[in-house]
């Protein structure tokens, strides 16, 4: 889904097992970084709370390049149009592991600046006048959040019946590794506006309690674009629905 301002929406958690010890150093999910799709993908996200209804548009520019150290890389860009303005995300993956390397986000006076290695994420935030230092000590690796945990999403081994739990990193003012469960439940057959897709439904549980669960359908064919996705707005602030829907892709 579409990176929002952290007041808008909290997505809440489903019931799962908590994360345990063995998480914590448990191998990444093997990936396949080819069934990724590649193009301009344009999405529309609808958040209900009681009678309202917000859509928020965004375009993703998903890529394969070559970084200026002659390194391959997965460039992942995403502008998202709300009422509060324009948010731009630069993303830079590792193009086999799907390891980040860099980030970028843009919005309004806002930015942040990450950089990332296989032990330690660094760089800074400037917001509202204040400068927040990004320091996030890796005991393993991890894969980023969002738009580069969707990418993660799209590369494993789907099946039905497949599972599997990883880690992924949530760096804004509070920065920490967070632990899911993938679970795929069943190949179904859904229409959005870009047409009508073959894809696997699975579930992403966040396993510490923190939210951030969601439902995903991503594409079953190689390219694999992400579909659909659904998350849910806890009851205390309001209770609803995140739905976000792919409206159109250009390869």
């Amino acid at each position: 889904m579409p990176r929002l301002p952290k007041l808008l929406v909290s997505i809440a958690l489903f019931a799962v097992a908590p994360a345990g010890a063995d998480d914590d150093y448990r191998a990444l999910p093997t990936l396949d970084a080819g069934l990724i799709a590649t193009g301009e993908f344009h999405y529309t996200t609808t958040l209900v709370i009681g009678e309202t209804e917000l859509n928020i548009e965004s375009t993703r520019r998903i890529a394969r390049e070559i970084d200026a150290h002659e390194e391959r890389i997965l460039v992942v860009e995403t502008v998202t149009r709300t009422g509060m303005g324009d948010t731009l995300e630069r993303l830079e993956l590792d193009a086999i592991s799907l390891l980040p390397k860099k980030q970028r986000v843009d919005q309004g006076d806002s930015t942040m600046n990450a950089d990332y290695s296989a032990s330690q994420v660094t760089g800074l935030i400037r917001a509202a006048g204040q400068i927040v230092p990004i320091d996030l000590a890796l005991e393993e690796p991890a894969y980023g959040g969002e738009a580069a945990l969707e990418a993660v999403l799209t590369a494993l081994p789907l099946a039905s019946g497949y599972r599997t739990r990883l880690r992924a990193m949530e760096i804004d003012v509070e920065q920490l590794v967070r632990r899911f469960a993938v679970i795929v439940e069943e190949r179904e057959t859904i229409d959005v506006p870009a047409g009508q897709f073959d894809t696997w439904r699975l579930r992403l549980d966040a396993l510490d309690g923190l939210g951030g669960s969601q439902v995903m359908w991503i594409g079953v064919d190689a390219p694999r674009p992400l579909v659909r996705a659904k998350g849910f707005i806890p009851e205390e602030v309001g209770q609803g629905s995140l739905i976000t829907e792919l409206t159109g892709w250009e390869p």
